[in-house]
């Protein structure tokens, strides 16, 4: 474990998750923003210059390459936020690098990409950690903890949806489109509810799953569902959709078990509440915002400087992730084939 005073972030990025990122970065007393590169070098200065009056009187070094911020010794940390396809193999040079790595969603968009990552972070002594931000949201932390305490029984049916109508005022709009860069409607957001799925139930083994798509701005599927069968035996559904601008943001989850249920933040429990008639609410937030400002960030970064001060465990890490990703492929490619898919898992 490292006791350093403070450690050095070099952002990778300059869009509005990257913001995001950095706002948490610089409240946390123990970090320091000292290195921006973008893929311009305008919008790598207008970055550093928004962040130079809260960077604690220290200077942001811009790089035109991000080869260059990796070789900057003050670079402990590197926050990569480029766009999904270049999660993976930016995420791996940073722990080749020997940097700490925080990594934006999806961790990669092939199965290709998810090897290099694994790879690296196999062979890393770096600390890690992936923004699955529901992690650390409080509804989510709610259910997990009274799961936990088996207040509705064993589960045998879990549900999740993730519907974001992208707007074209969206901030990613223009690369999201295009499935080369942003991987399909299951990678890029339904990723969220897959890892989801695996945080709040378990591990999937197989799913099936159909696509449509009801716009013609995207180059790919835009609306998939997937019926899906877990290890234990249990079943469930998941899905995604980025068609509705014209509803507001959803995330649902539903989860049946033998003693009760949860539908968002609703609880039936007959070993909690054994007189109840119908379910009671759970008193905190839901997470029913696409806003990136809405997003635990802080929270999650927190995490990370604690794992590497004092070795409490991130909630997601590389390798962690990497497992989610697997189903949200799965779930891409039966959609594309029309058959059932394996999730395959690698263990190291």
């Amino acid at each position: 474990m490292s006791q350093k005073c403070v450690y050095g972030v070099g952002m990778r990025g300059a869009g509005q998750v990257a913001r995001q990122h950095a706002a948490a970065i610089l409240s946390n007393p123990k970090l320091r923003l000292v290195a921006v590169s973008s893929r311009s070098h305008e919008s790598a200065q207008q970055f550093a210059h928004e962040c130079a009056a809260a960077s604690k009187g220290m200077p942001i070094t811009i790089y035109d390459r991000y080869e260059d911020l990796l070789d900057d010794v003050n670079v402990d940390i590197v926050s990569e936020c480029m766009p999904n396809y270049l999660h993976a193999h930016e995420g791996a040079q940073a722990l080749q690098a020997g940097k700490h790595l925080i990594l934006e969603k999806p961790a990669g968009i092939s199965k290709e990409e998810l090897s290099v990552l694994r790879e690296a972070a196999t062979h890393s002594q770096s600390k890690t950690v992936v923004s699955f931000v529901l992690r650390w949201h409080p509804l989510v932390m709610n259910l997990r903890n009274l799961l936990k305490k088996k207040s509705i029984g064993d589960v045998y049916y879990a549900e999740f949806d993730y519907w974001h109508g992208i707007k074209p005022s969206f901030s990613s709009y223009n690369w999201i489109r295009k499935r080369e860069f942003a991987g399909g409607v299951m990678i890029t957001g339904g990723c969220h509810v897959a890892d989801l799925a695996r945080y709040l139930h378990g591990e999937a083994e197989e799913v099936f799953a159909y696509a449509t798509k009801k716009r013609e701005d995207f180059d790919y599927p835009t609306t998939i569902i997937a019926a899906i069968k877990f290890k234990d035996g249990s079943v469930g559904k998941i899905s995604a959709s980025l068609d509705g601008i014209n509803i507001p943001y959803q995330l649902n989850i539903d989860l049946l078990g033998t003693e009760g249920a949860f539908r968002d933040n609703k609880i039936y429990s007959k070993v909690l509440f054994p007189y109840a008639e119908n379910f009671a609410v759970i008193p905190c937030e839901t997470p029913n915002s696409g806003s990136v400002e809405h997003h635990p960030f802080k929270q999650e970064i927190d995490n990370l400087v604690d794992c590497i001060d004092q070795g409490i465990p991130v909630l997601s890490d590389v390798l962690d992730a990497c497992k989610s990703m697997e189903i949200a492929l799965a779930i891409t490619e039966s959609a594309a084939i029309r058959k059932p898919v394996k999730v395959f898992q690698e263990h190291t």
